[in-house]
């Protein structure tokens, strides 16, 4: 009988829950003893996690820098301890992660997941980094093609796919149509101004647009964007959530979309990020229920990942939608038929990349 695999999967930044399930369902299959270490927030926002993963433990930081310091190292201790010569990083990136790194044991091996391209630009925490993580992920085929790899150095991409699923009945759902926006309000990642004028267009359509995340009504971009709302006579038209969206509300209202909206939209602050350096957390989540994204025509001309969904311009947008949504069965099949997008393929292939072959049967 072959020894169990001890692995460590680490989320210290208290963000990027979106991209765990599917690493620690891929490590169960494999048969490996999965510890995680992260935040409790983290852990207790995500019971899905608990029936995978067989020991949590709990890391508090910004306590101060020579304290935090200590917390590295005393890690490190503890996957020496526990016979764990596997590390993975779900955000590889940050001050801890390179006192992590410093601190470590040569026989332990670091594989990291790099949520923006501007990591691979050598800044010097991500260069002291480097030096410890020899293999990194990133979150789209896309971005492989953007990165020249350092010597040494090995990279592929992995999209996590898996999301809790819970049984909801049909008969709940009270709207005809709903677009969905995967997060809050938030100025910088969603072009709020330019969209406002798009769902002007459509009031007249009985449709709905969900905001699916906390939109804090305290804050001041919030209450600015509900008030521009209500003065486009649209306030009805859109749903808010003024707190945390949890596992079960978030699979029903994503379920529930007839299109996911990322609501960027080129040479606005949206897109100084967002399919330039990093993903919009809107696309896995798409990709992996299989709803079609709605998505402006240029990243659909430029992305491969883009070709089942519905693209439009601003110039056209109710004509587009209008179009998109007499389609929409046809671009959720073919999301459906696409084998790169079953979870099951993308788990075997992350798990060929941390191990070196494939899962055990």
């Amino acid at each position: 009988m072959s020894e169990v695999e001890n692995v460590a999967v680490i989320e210290i930044g208290g963000s990027h829950d979106e991209c765990l399930l599917s690493q620690f369902f891929a490590l169960k299959q494999r048969g490996c003893r999965v510890y995680f270490i992260g935040t409790e927030a983290i852990w207790f926002r995500n019971t899905s996690f608990h029936a995978l993963v067989d020991v949590f433990y709990p890391v508090k930081l910004s306590q101060g820098a020579l304290t935090d310091f200590l917390t590295m190292r005393r890690l490190n201790a503890y996957f020496e301890s526990h016979n764990i010569r596997k590390v993975i990083l779900n955000t590889a990136q940050g001050g801890h992660v390179r006192n992590l790194c410093l601190t470590a044991k040569k026989s332990t091996e670091f594989i990291g997941i790099i949520h923006t391209l501007r990591k691979f630009n050598g800044s010097f925490t991500q260069k002291v980094i480097s030096k410890k993580i020899k293999k990194h992920l990133v979150l789209n085929d896309f971005f492989l093609t953007q990165i020249q790899p350092a010597e040494g150095q090995k990279i592929t991409s992995f999209y996590p796919m898996r999301f809790p699923s819970f049984d909801i009945s049909p008969a709940e759902r009270i709207l005809s149509k709903q677009i969905t926006i995967i997060g809050g309000v938030e100025n910088r990642r969603k072009d709020l101004a330019g969209s406002v004028g798009l769902m002007k267009q459509l009031e007249d359509l009985d449709l709905h647009f969900v905001f699916l995340g906390k939109s804090d009504p305290n804050n001041e971009g919030v209450r600015r964007f509900k008030e521009t709302l209500r003065e486009n006579g649209l306030l009805d038209y859109v749903i808010m959530y003024d707190h945390f969206v949890d596992e079960k509300e978030f699979d029903r209202v994503v379920k529930e979309s007839d299109f996911i909206w990322p609501m960027v939209h080129p040479e606005t602050e949206s897109a100084v990020e967002y399919f330039r350096n990093q993903i919009p957390g809107a696309l896995n989540v798409a990709l992996g229920y299989k709803i079609p994204l709605l998505v402006h025509a240029d990243y659909v001309e430029e992305w491969k990942d883009l070709k089942h969904a519905a693209s439009y311009r601003m110039e056209t947008f109710r004509s587009d939608l209008e179009y998109a949504l007499a389609n929409a069965e046809q671009l959720k099949s073919a999301l459906e038929q696409a084998e790169s997008y079953n979870p099951s393929f993308q788990e075997e292939k992350y798990l060929e990349f941390v191990f070196g072959n494939k899962v055990k049967k």
